[in-house]
């Protein structure tokens, strides 16, 4: 053989093992980062006394939590005085941290807010708030950083699922 066969068997054979190589590495992991939008866990919380009923660190339900977490922002911004009127007076019930890798690669690697959603008792609607120090760039006032929507039952019953 000459040395022009050997190159393209040597890249032919680099190659395949790249094929391989990938396909074994997308098997053992099942979501990456982006899939999750970096969350990397979620604690819950009763709003009675701030005790910390559970923490939830599984790919799967932090993926069923993002999917969850959509929604479309058709009527968010019109309904916002109207869901917060809707809660007044309602007893909070328990709330969701959602936390977020970091950003830097070395240094600290503590894990950053990013959410509180505040759940309420006999309602279905939730509050959202997003940390200040998720946001890096510049200072947002805190009324801006709150949000009130209104959940489907199945989300509801998704969301209590987490609990238990």
């Amino acid at each position: 053989m000459n040395k022009r066969s050997y190159i393209i068997t040597s890249i032919l054979l680099v190659f395949g093992l790249c094929i391989f190589a990938g396909c074994a590495a997308q098997q053992e992991e099942k979501y990456t980062r982006e899939n999750l939008d970096n969350l990397a866990e979620i604690r819950i919380y009763s709003t009675n006394n701030n005790e910390l009923i559970k923490t939830i660190s599984d790919e799967e339900q932090l993926y069923q939590f993002n999917q969850c977490s959509i929604f479309d922002g058709s009527d968010i911004e019109e309904r916002q005085d109207e869901w917060k009127r809707g809660l007044e007076g309602a007893k909070e019930q328990y709330f969701f941290v959602a936390y977020k890798y970091p950003a830097a690669r070395f240094g600290v690697r503590l894990l950053e807010e990013n959410t509180t959603i505040t759940f309420y008792e006999d309602t279905s609607i939730v509050k959202m708030t997003v940390a200040e120090e998720s946001i890096k760039a510049f200072s947002i006032p805190e009324e801006y950083l709150t949000f009130y929507y209104e959940l489907s039952q199945e989300e509801i019953n998704f969301y209590h699922s987490l609990v238990e």
